[in-house]
């Protein structure tokens, strides 16, 4: 297989650990219990779909200071190994991506903070400082895998030059895609039935085992 040139990377579950955003913002306001909680196990049984999860989520949020959102972003922990191995691939020259179903602010920090070169995420409308209630979905649950596509064709890459790490059924499309597909501490069968390597180690360095071929310490 020639050396990556792209790695492509879910983020709430691969890159970020629980708490998600989604939660922690929930809970500062005062909604999870009412709301955000009641919204994802609608969905977990299978009563909405993920995108209109998303919306309802943050329909909630309408009217509170983005400020809020942004101090939400800042309380969720990185995966262990998260920066490790992200400062290995770049190192070596790879382009990393993110390619997430969450929130783009959230992806945002990774690039300010890991360096992370592209995120494709759902963006929450702002104006005058407040969160409007309305969400763009510019990565649909279903698209992962033409995001993927898209971002091999802006960088000149191949499907043998490109990888995809991620947790859960939506990864599966990236992992159809990409020449190498990483199911890193899978939340369904599904996702890890259709990667090429499982990770059940909650270490992102385990995944540099297999991108960069050695441990990364």
């Amino acid at each position: 297989m020639p050396p990556l040139r792209l790695v492509a990377f879910d983020m709430e579950g691969t890159l970020t650990h629980d708490p998600t955003v989604w939660e922690v913002m929930h809970r500062k306001l005062g909604t999870w219990e009412s709301h955000g909680l009641k919204y994802w196990e609608r969905y977990c049984a299978g009563e909405i779909e993920y995108d209109d999860f998303a919306r309802l989520d943050v329909e909630v949020w309408r009217g509170t200071p983005v400020s809020l959102l942004d101090e939400s972003v800042a309380e969720v922990p990185l995966k262990p190994g998260c920066v490790e191995l992200l400062n290995a691939l770049h190192e070596r020259g790879v382009h990393t991506a993110i390619i997430s179903n969450g929130l783009l602010r959230m992806a945002e920090r990774l690039v300010r903070e890991c360096g992370v070169h592209t995120a494709l995420a759902n963006r929450a409308h702002v104006e005058d400082g407040l969160l409007t209630g309305d969400l763009d979905i510019l990565v649909p649950y279903e698209a992962k895998g033409t995001a993927l596509l898209q971002l091999m064709a802006d960088f000149s890459v191949t499907p043998e030059q490109t990888a995809a790490v991620g947790d859960s059924r939506s990864d599966g499309a990236m992992f159809a895609e990409a020449g190498l597909g990483v199911a890193f501490c899978p939340s369904d069968e599904h996702v890890a039935r259709n990667a090429h390597h499982v990770i059940e180690v909650n270490d992102l360095r385990e995944v540099g085992r297999i991108l960069i071929g050695r441990p990364i310490p």
